[in-house]
């Protein structure tokens, strides 16, 4: 555990160098503009169609209350709120999933270098996993993460039990995702395995740090009527936070997972260094019997 709490304060100072700061607003950037044009293309292309949708169900509404303007106005307004409330919280949902895959793929090894450089000097770089291996178990586990994600929505009847199974869901999935592309450029697969297998507790515990604090913007912002009153900019606020706290969290688990590994070669040199050198009596005893028997002969 004291472990944990080290690479978490040591994440922390790091977070205040330029260069992070760098790799929070860039993925957020990228992926917000990816997601604007994919809106811009639905529009163009499905536009007609959304349209005549909508004005199906208005057509709906002035049927039901027909002569009953008041409740027609309210009902257009709630269902309004409603329609912007849903596009927006997808819209920040969209942005932070692919900036959360842009920082995994791309940006680990960056961040990888930053921490190498600060605090593992020595630590030679023997990794061999290529960019679409990293992107492959992204995927892989961020499909699960989903799959897990959605079969456990019904456990919100239970009074919190959908919190926490869901919070547990998002600190495995840091653990898996974040594990590997932290040592991706330094380990080998033998000794990734032996930390994933020595360290699973730990690093999990990592991922239930990061997420506890991930849920913060979500009470303080999107659960507040401020939060519903300024949308717009509480939505970039929420996106920029949550990219920091991925960055937060690629930190944290390089910062663990490069100390496991320093650890782990320098008990492997100890290791073999403190082996017995085999004993030159022994080795010396049937060399001079053998002498022996040939000046006999």
């Amino acid at each position: 555990m004291a472990r944990v709490v080290q690479a978490l304060t040591r994440a922390l100072t790091l977070m205040f160098s330029p260069r992070v700061w760098l790799l929070i607003w860039k993925p957020a950037l990228f992926s917000a503009l990816f997601w604007l044009f994919i809106v811009l293309v639905v529009g163009v292309i499905w536009g007609d169609d959304i349209r005549a949708v909508m004005m199906r169900v208005q057509s709906w509404i002035d049927g039901q209350w027909v002569g009953n303007n008041w409740w027609e106005m309210a009902l257009n307004g709630v269902m309004g709120f409603f329609a912007f409330m849903l596009t927006a919280v997808l819209f920040v949902v969209l942005t932070v999933i692919w900036a959360m895959v842009l920082i995994s793929v791309f940006g680990m090894s960056h961040i990888n270098r930053l921490v190498a450089s600060r605090y593992f000097p020595n630590l030679h770089r023997e990794g061999k996993l290529s960019t679409w291996q990293s992107v492959w178990h992204t995927m892989k586990w961020t499909f699960w993460f989903a799959f897990f994600w959605i079969i456990s929505v019904p456990a919100y009847v239970l009074a919190g039990a959908g919190a926490l199974i869901h919070g547990g869901i998002i600190a495995r999935y840091n653990q898996k995702v974040f594990t590997l592309d932290a040592l991706a450029d330094h380990a080998t697969h033998e000794e990734f395995e032996s930390i994933a297998k020595q360290h699973n507790l730990n690093l999990f515990l990592l991922g239930v740090a990061v997420t506890l604090l991930g849920a913060l913007p979500t009470f303080v912002w999107v659960g507040s009527v401020l939060g519903l009153a300024l949308l717009p900019l509480t939505a970039i606020l929420s996106v920029l936070t949550f990219t920091a706290l991925f960055t937060y969290c690629g930190l944290a688990y390089s910062l663990y997972c490069l100390q496991a590994l320093q650890d782990l070669r320098e008990d492997r040199t100890k290791t073999a260094n403190a082996q017995p050198l085999p004993d030159a009596s022994a080795r010396t005893e049937p060399m001079i019997e053998q002498a022996d028997k040939g000046a006999a002969v």
